[in-house]
């Protein structure tokens, strides 16, 4: 691949691609997917949006919904969240669609089932109360992005 002088450029990824990296080394996505299948005609899963959700969500900023496209506006989201996503998928109404089917699902079973996943790869012992000495030790969670 050859470039030219002045079409490089560069998208800092932040603290972003970390949320991403997890995100994906849980199997959160995946376990999304089973659990609340596309539907045809959505260009986006909502695992993907979920994740866009989380990212947003861990962004240190306020957003409302209506102005979640424009977080993303300056991301790489292709890197971030997959192959072919565009800012300008992330919209208020593939968002609101998200919530709706997460509400139709339960927004508490869903949690559980994401937590439930999430400590399959993380050593919590949950019969610690208090003080969790496991959350000590580090982690040995390898995140990658291709």
């Amino acid at each position: 691949m050859t470039l030219s002088p002045g079409s490089e450029s560069t998208t800092s990824l932040g603290h972003y691609g970390l949320i991403a990296g997890v995100f994906d080394e849980l199997g959160i996505s995946d376990l999304i997917d089973t659990l609340l299948p596309k539907k045809s005609g959505h260009t986006l899963p909502y695992s993907t949006v979920l994740k866009a959700m989380c990212i947003n969500g861990l962004g240190f900023t306020e957003r409302r919904l209506y102005l979640f496209p424009a977080f993303f506006e300056n991301l790489p989201t292709e890197r971030l969240l997959g192959e072919g996503v565009l800012p300008e998928h992330l919209n208020d109404d593939v968002f609101g669609r998200t919530l709706d089917k997460i509400h139709e699902y339960g927004a508490t079973e869903l949690f559980n089932h994401i937590i439930l996943q999430a400590m399959k790869h993380i050593p919590i012992n949950p019969r610690l109360g208090g003080f969790q000495k496991s959350l000590l030790q580090p982690l040995d969670i390898k995140c990658s992005f291709s």
